[in-house]
């Protein structure tokens, strides 16, 4: 990025550590240059994990440079604080941790030089310097520094000592050594999961019955299920499966007609353009990407100068980025994805074309706008970036296009008073589904199972249903009960744990919080795949194969936590709402700080005072005796263990494909 930035400025050479010329220094951080100490570096004392040293609450927060990346810290702030450098550039991503990251390197180098901010959301040499040329001074992002501060501090604050107090309460308990860490955002993700695992678990499969008939027309066969509306309510299924063939018994042989036939048309708008987590859940969904690789993936294709800013919450365009939407569009004809050529062709030959105003709104834009290519054509792509690229690109593209417009037919046929549905679908306009083709997961056969449907819902027919008309008769050709079950919750994969997170707090009852929330939820675009990849970590959750599943450890410190609010996603939506205020100036850092003080202190006594979890298991299948759970090993899992014999027996974990018992 730091190279990127200098060619456009037009300074030569390519430093290892800095990049320097025509009265202009460009240097970099590595991520972030600067950490917040630990406890103990602040005393000693605070080394020892014990009650009497808890709440810790550091006064001033202290930080220092982090030791990997030291060589460069000292770079930057040697040049920060150089005699003829007179101005300082804060060119770091634009946003709340862009605005983080620099504020600790330049408050920690010493500097007190004058500084500027940049603000870009592409790198393309255009962007570059239309962003250096409209440059605002620092103090033009107080509030924006303050909240970010604000935040890292009470993460900080939070997560050291509910994480100091939980693993002593733990202890207390009997449970063995290990930490048992919380966090504003953590311990409300593994919520999520948890209670999903634990609806699994709770789960008593049920089985019904359904009646699917076979029709015959004059002009064609086709299949209904049978269903009856009885006070409001839709009645599709059989209690027992003699209910469903007493009825087919009935019904064989006798004379049926069209009830009714009745046909709309649906017209479908094209999707809006990806943020970064709509982006990682697709790119889940088609490919298996996980969070963290979607993010590196787009992060190379940025520094490629081929997309704009990845780390976005936004779907939106500004009226200013829709101007330079031809520009866009002009490098997809020049790039080397071949199979847009024909609808870029289409485009051309209704030249100058315009987005449309669902795409366009400033006010749904706040750091960055939604994710689309830029007007370098792509050259020389392959492999997973090449996969991302086309994902931005096509759904970037579809926004030219018109609706896709489904014709919906459904048939209802009654066979002695009894009647049953028949759904279908005729796709009679592609319109912008023809360039970015909803996905569609391949069905996959399975030999030798029973059928375990929980059948919901209409199904619908791909296809078109024979031309009919209302009095027609029909035949019966065949009734057939069918079995199902109702099935558990599924289990998340990658990309529905990033819909739960960044839907989380919409069941919250306060509208400011839920307000708060609705373009964040829990961590932020930027964060998401981290959090995961620490849950992961921190033996909290595994990931098998697309699946991400609470471990038994993971389990106990939900069930056992019993401070809600570090479960709840409220937490999340109150800082929020307040970090906001003070981005905008409407509120202080010193009060919200001192509230989030006052938390820290509530939680760490209500976790002191609360009774020992539970940490014993069955009786011993030997002696008889209480076994205790403990964890052995760094992945998380959990065994019984008796005190008396040594008995160590593992904790059964749940089976992938069906409800555990």
């Amino acid at each position: 990025m730091g190279r990127a930035l200098a060619e456009a400025l037009g300074l030569p050479g390519r430093g290892r550590s800095l990049i320097e010329g025509n009265g202009l220094v460009v240097t970099w951080c590595v991520g972030h240059l600067v950490e917040a100490l630990n406890p103990e570096g602040y005393d000693p004392a605070w080394k020892a994990w014990r009650w009497d040293r808890l709440p810790i609450f550091p006064e001033p927060f202290r930080y220092a440079p982090i030791e990997q990346t030291r060589e460069q810290f000292e770079v930057v702030a040697r040049l920060m604080n150089r005699a003829d450098i007179t101005e300082v550039v804060n060119a770091t991503d634009a946003g709340r941790e862009g605005e983080l990251i620099f504020d600790l390197v330049y408050r920690l180098a010493g500097c007190a030089k004058p500084v500027q901010r940049f603000w870009t959301s592409s790198l393309t040499p255009e962007a570059i310097q239309a962003a250096y040329a409209a440059m605002k001074p620092g103090e033009a992002y107080t509030g924006l520094r303050d909240a970010a501060r604000s935040r890292q501090e009470a993460d900080w604050l939070v997560g050291i000592n509910a994480t100091r107090a939980q693993t002593l309460r733990m202890r207390r308990a009997g449970a063995e050594d290990g930490v048992w860490s919380v966090g504003r955002v953590q311990t409300p993700t593994l919520a999520l999961l948890v209670r999903r695992e634990l609806d699994i678990r709770d789960f008593k499969p049920q089985p019904f019955w359904t009646l699917r008939a076979r029709f015959a027309h004059a002009n064609g066969e086709y299949e209904g299920r049978w269903f009856k509306e009885q006070d409001g309510q839709t009645q599709e299924r059989f209690g027992t499966e003699a209910e469903a063939r007493a009825l087919a018994a009935n019904l064989e042989g006798r004379p049926g007609k069209i009830k009714s036939a009745t046909g709309r048309t649906e017209k479908k708008k094209p999707d809006l353009l990806y943020d970064l987590t709509n982006l990682q859940k697709e790119a889940n969904k088609r490919f298996g990407f996980t969070a963290e690789g979607t993010l590196g993936l787009a992060q190379n294709l940025y520094e490629k100068q081929l997309i704009s800013y990845p780390r976005t919450n936004s779907r939106h365009l500004t009226e200013a980025d829709a101007l330079k939407a031809p520009q866009w569009i002009k490098a997809l004809a020049q790039g080397q994805l071949t199979d847009l050529q024909p609808f870029l062709e289409q485009l051309r030959r209704r030249w100058p074309v315009k987005l449309d105003k669902r795409f366009v709104n400033d006010q749904e834009v706040e750091d960055h706008a939604a994710l689309v290519p830029t007007e370098k054509p792509a050259k020389g792509l392959a492999g997973d970036e090449l996969r991302i690229y086309d994902l931005i690109a096509r759904r970037f593209l579809a926004a030219y296009f018109p609706d896709r417009v489904e014709a919906k037919t459904t048939i209802i046929t009654e066979v002695e008073g009894e009647t049953f549905k028949t759904n279908g679908t005729v796709v009679k306009e592609e319109g912008w589904s023809a360039i970015d083709p909803p996905y569609r997961r391949k069905k996959v056969e399975k030999a030798a199972e029973p059928a375990e449907a929980d059948e919901d819902g209409d199904e619908e027919l791909e296809g078109g249903l024979p031309a009919v008309k209302k009095g027609e008769a029909v035949e019966v050709a065949s009734l057939q009960p069918k079995e199902g079950k109702t099935t558990p919750p599924k289990r998340m994969s990658e990309g529905d744990l990033l819909s739960a997170m960044q839907g989380a707090g919409r069941e919250l009852d306060d509208e400011a919080l839920r307000g708060a929330m609705r373009d964040c939820g829990l961590g932020t675009p930027a964060t998401r795949a981290n959090m995961i990849e620490t849950l992961i970590k921190r033996a909290y959750i595994e990931r098998k194969r697309n699946i991400l599943l609470p471990t038994d450890k993971g389990i106990r410190l939900i069930q056992g936590l019993p401070a809600e609010a570090l479960r709840s996603a409220e937490l999340t939506g109150s800082w929020e709402a307040r970090l906001e205020r003070m981005r905008r100036g409407e509120e202080t850092r010193a009060a919200f700080m001192t509230d989030i003080r006052g938390f820290v202190s509530s939680v760490v006594a209500e976790l002191e005072e609360a009774p020992a979890p539970q940490v014993h298991g069955a009786p011993c299948p030997t002696c008889g005796q209480p076994m205790r759970i403990i964890s052995s090993t760094r992945r998380g899992d959990f065994f019984h263990r008796c005190a008396s014999c040594n008995l160590t027996e593992p904790v059964k974990k749940p089976v992938l494909g069906k409800a555990a018992p």
